[in-house]
């Protein structure tokens, strides 16, 4: 097997089983991981907009503003239109902020735990390798 191969299979098995953790503990929130991403990227960002927020994800429009009704439904996110009627402007409501800190514990948590059998050093060194893949 070549080694390309060899790093996506690894790749790949350890991806699900952790969207899978994630999720496990986002659903006693009724959140999944796509909608825990958008939630965190508005929370890193503040004040931002869907296109904004579809771009950083790298996810098209249309799902990124599924995602958000989902959140704004929450009331962990709300709208606000912008000078220009045409933008909507995306902030954590107070709700958002308590629930986003509570399971970013969980979720840094169940990381740290993955992580256990790994140096630093190690872990810096796959993640500058997977950011200068650059996909």
């Amino acid at each position: 097997m070549r080694i390309e191969q060899e790093f996506f299979d690894a790749y790949m098995a350890i991806h699900r089983p952790y969207i899978n953790r994630a999720n496990s503990i986002l659903s006693a929130y009724d959140l999944y991981s796509s909608q825990w991403l958008i939630l965190k990227d508005i929370a890193k960002n503040g004040r931002t907009t869907s296109v904004d927020v579809s771009r950083r994800r790298g996810i098209e429009k249309p799902t990124a503003t599924k995602v958000i009704k989902h959140l704004l439904e929450l009331e962990l996110i709300e709208s606000t239109p912008g000078e220009d009627r045409r933008i909507k402007y995306l902030t954590m409501t107070g709700k958002g902020k308590h629930l986003f800190d509570e399971v970013s514990d969980k979720m840094n948590h169940m990381q740290r735990e993955m992580l256990k059998d790994f140096e630093i050093e190690e872990i810096e060194e796959l993640i500058t390798s997977l950011r200068r893949m650059n996909i």
